[in-house]
């Protein structure tokens, strides 16, 4: 499932690139792209130990998405909060409404990120130079196409960490003129 995932990245990377890479807009629901998203993950996550706490708002209008797009985004960042965990073995992801937003969110409690590095983590092929990151496998694609995914939906993606702390990425959705 891993490779698959790098696969399909690279791919997704490779359109993207060209000015190929389309997106299929339709009317969705975010909590069950959310649920579909973490039920792919729950194997990968039991095999390493880790506990997935899950938290939907169930009361959020449909949303016009790509939902296969939309549940790749929420699996890579899965993925990285597996990798970047550490010792710690919780991972959050959640669904909420806030002004006027769908906030998806993936938290783990991990190595976190430098502030002077974490405008640079959604640059393509770009991974933070730390003694950790060396480790740990990846092309430094995930993100990049995290972000690419988020701005075809008008959201965008944001980061809050910090060293020794743990990440929470948010991927941030307009709610209204959705019909």
């Amino acid at each position: 499932e891993r490779l698959t995932r790098l696969l399909n990245n690279v791919l997704d990377f490779a359109k993207i690139e060209q000015g190929k890479k389309t997106y299929r807009l339709e009317p969705a629901s975010l909590p069950d792209v959310l649920r579909a998203a973490a039920r792919a993950m729950d194997y990968p996550l039991a095999q390493q130990g880790f506990t997935l706490q899950v938290q939907v708002d169930d009361g959020l209008p449909p949303v016009r998405a790509d939902a296969d797009a939309l549940q790749q985004a929420i699996l890579n960042l899965l993925a990285n909060a597996m990798k970047y965990s550490g010792q710690s073995r919780e991972i959050g992801l959640r669904l909420r409404r806030e002004n006027g937003h769908a906030l998806i969110e993936v938290t783990d409690h991990g190595v976190g990120i430098a502030p002077e590095q974490q405008e640079r983590i959604f640059e393509k092929f770009y991974r933070a130079p730390t003694p950790e990151n060396r480790l740990i496998p990846g092309a430094g694609l995930g993100l990049a196409l995290v972000g690419h995914i988020t701005a075809a939906h008008g959201g965008r993606v944001l980061v809050r960490s910090a060293p020794g702390k743990g990440s929470t990425f948010t991927i941030r959705l307009p709610l209204e003129n959705q019909s």
